[in-house]
């Protein structure tokens, strides 16, 4: 049980620093190529550090166990382009704490599927959930150009981050299904590897495309934002795209490993006290502010990740 809560802090620290450096990286160069250099970075921390200290069997990687880690990462992969665009055009401070709730999801999943809950437990998930709502609205005014009308709203990036925490919730327990039998490292790897696939065939369709004759606002979904060349230039995108790829595999194999050595629902509200890591840069650096009931929802979520965790 140490060994996850270890594991589970560490994948909270790197996920949180990972988040600021993605938001960061979007605002330089869009989802789009965050997404890409995120993976290609990813598995470079594979070939560079992590196979030659201790190289990766695959024994256990049965096909249908491959096949499930495959499909799993790709879902994921939605679900972190959503989170990704949130970031580009939200604020980090409301964002992140919105997208640490996926724990309460995957707590309350692990809970239901033979983990007995606590009260505590289950008033942590009653605040988590409240918290977002609180923490996921603001009030429009007639100043405001972007609320033309008075009342509260959905703030912008929150229908994005609100998905990508749903799918985050289900993936991240379904993993439990599996990281036990073919190892944490192990499906991290097999997710790099798929993600960076397919976002190179969606590449290469937009390339396709755009030779077919067709013009840009006749091409696929996605294939637009590929239309430039895939690299940036300047510098300002890879200070920020080169740590968020080393950090954010590193805090998925902290997360995977965890889940093989204690509770989900224990290493899941742990891993989520990223927005911790987050929120506390982004006052730093960026000077964001939240209104009063912002920040009480933040409160309310970081209450409710701590009381899952009883």
């Amino acid at each position: 049980m140490a060994m996850g809560v270890a594991l589970g802090l560490l994948a909270a620290a790197f996920w949180g620093v990972a988040d600021f450096c993605i938001r960061g990286a979007t605002q330089a160069a869009g989802t789009f190529r965050t997404l890409y250099f995120d993976q290609f970075f990813g598995l470079l921390v594979f070939a560079v550090v992590i196979e030659p200290w201790s190289p990766l069997s695959f024994a256990g990687a049965t096909p249908e166990l491959t096949l499930a880690a495959i499909g799993l990462n790709l879902v994921i992969l939605a679900g972190a382009a959503l989170l990704y665009r949130a970031f580009t055009i939200g604020s980090l401070s409301l964002i992140s704490p919105i997208a640490a709730s996926f724990g309460a999801i995957t707590a309350a999943l692990s809970l239901l599927s033979g983990e007995r809950p606590s009260a505590a437990q289950l008033a942590g998930i009653a605040l988590t959930l409240v918290g977002v709502g609180l923490a996921g609205t603001h009030a429009g005014s007639a100043h405001d150009a972007s609320a033309p009308q008075r009342g509260v709203r959905l703030g912008k990036g929150v229908p994005e981050v609100l998905l990508a925490t749903a799918i985050f919730g289900v993936t991240y327990w379904a993993l439990r299904f599996i990281t036990p039998e073919m190892g944490g490292a192990q499906v991290a790897l097999i997710g790099k590897i798929t993600d960076l696939t397919a976002l190179t065939l969606i590449v290469a369709a937009g390339w396709l495309w755009r030779r077919s004759g067709w013009s840009p606002g006749m091409m696929p979904a996605g294939t637009q934002a590929v239309s430039a060349p895939l690299a940036p230039r300047g510098a300002r995108f890879w200070v920020w795209i080169i740590p968020a790829g080393a950090l954010d595999v590193s805090a998925n194999i902290f997360y995977n490993i965890g889940i093989t050595t204690a509770l989900t629902s224990i290493v899941v509200t742990l891993s989520s006290l990223f927005t911790a890591f987050t929120v506390l840069l982004a006052w730093l650096f960026l000077r964001e502010r939240l209104a009063r009931w912002q920040w009480a929802g933040v409160a309310l979520i970081l209450a409710g990740i701590v009381l899952v965790n009883i």
